[in-house]
């Protein structure tokens, strides 16, 4: 599990730095995502061989999604090696939130949080 610890912008693109070094050779884009919302989360799924490595950006990199995310900037996470892009990640968020939204099933304080951050503007027209 590798935490994202925040998201930066460099000529064009987004990386994502993390809490650790990946010096992870084949290191694959699953362009998917999942939410843990128990542990408030989005969790990418990158491939690494026959097992998946969790990327996982939780509230901290929350605004900093949502400031990108109309942008739809490739965005890379950072291995130390090689970035890797993060394929379909913007699809991926867009579907979750769409699925998130008034959804309870998440859970009342990860839906308020979620819908505080990426939907106050478009609740607010």
């Amino acid at each position: 599990m590798i935490h994202a610890s925040h998201i930066e912008e460099n000529e064009g693109t987004l990386i994502v730095r993390t809490d650790v070094t990946l010096p992870f050779h084949g290191l694959e884009a699953e362009g998917r995502m999942l939410v843990d919302s128990d542990g408030g989360a989005f969790v990418y799924l990158l491939g690494h061989g026959e097992e998946f490595v969790h990327l996982r950006f939780e509230e901290n990199t929350w605004n900093e999604i949502h400031t990108y995310r109309q942008t739809e900037k490739p965005i890379y996470v950072s291995t130390g090696i090689k970035p890797v892009e993060l394929e379909d990640f913007w699809t991926e968020i867009d579907f979750l939130l769409d699925n998130i939204r008034g959804n309870q099933n998440y859970g009342k304080e990860f839906v308020n949080k979620i819908e505080k951050i990426f939907m106050e503007d478009s609740m607010e027209e």
